[in-house]
């Protein structure tokens, strides 16, 4: 995520963050819409979140391109898109709605998420596992790689508790080391 600022109208300074997405003005221009701690999105016009949901339905902010269709990254590239790869939209709006809430101070779904995995960890029974794999399931799906601090590992430990299949004591105990250390004790 991308560090930005915007001047408020008092001229205070109102921190945020810069997502990439496209706004379809006729053609599909990349840009970075940029989300602020004071709940405000700025889609090449400044709105509140509900509004931004709107603009979404609407099909002005997009994270998809059709084939072919004429894309702008401004000043880099201007052509048709070939693209393949895409966030899903409604996991672009979480993503804005968690980035939100962390500028604001707020519990993120990353922050639940740990939780809930150290509280598996520390109780492994089916409500714990249940919550665990409904607050994993929360988090934008592009971001489900990062929720353990640890790009290399893509949140398999998660994963691996929220299976369906019981996972050892040993793996538990191993895990609980790792994550959460001494500070259950």
């Amino acid at each position: 995520m991308l560090q930005i600022y915007r001047n408020g109208a008092n001229g205070e300074i109102i921190r945020g963050r810069g997502l990439p997405a496209f706004i379809h003005n006729g053609n599909y221009y990349q840009t970075i819409i940029g989300v602020f701690e004071d709940g405000t999105i700025d889609c090449w016009e400044l709105v509140d979140f509900e509004e931004f949901t709107n603009k979404v339905t609407e099909g002005w902010v997009v994270t998809q391109v059709p084939k072919g269709a004429r894309i702008s990254c401004h000043h880099l590239y201007y052509g048709n898109s070939n693209l393949e790869c895409y966030i899903e939209i409604d996991e672009f709006v979480k993503e804005v709605e968690d980035t939100i809430n962390q500028l604001q101070g707020k519990q993120t779904a990353r922050q639940t998420c740990f939780q809930a995995f150290a509280r598996f960890l520390t109780e492994p029974n089916k409500k714990n596992k249940t919550i665990l794999r409904e607050a994993y399931n929360a988090i934008p799906k592009h971001c489900r790689i990062y929720v353990l601090g640890d790009m290399d590992c893509k949140d398999s430990p998660i994963k691996l508790c929220i299976e369906d299949q019981e996972v050892s004591p040993e793996i538990i105990e191993d895990f609980k080391q790792i994550y959460i250390g001494d500070s259950e004790r």
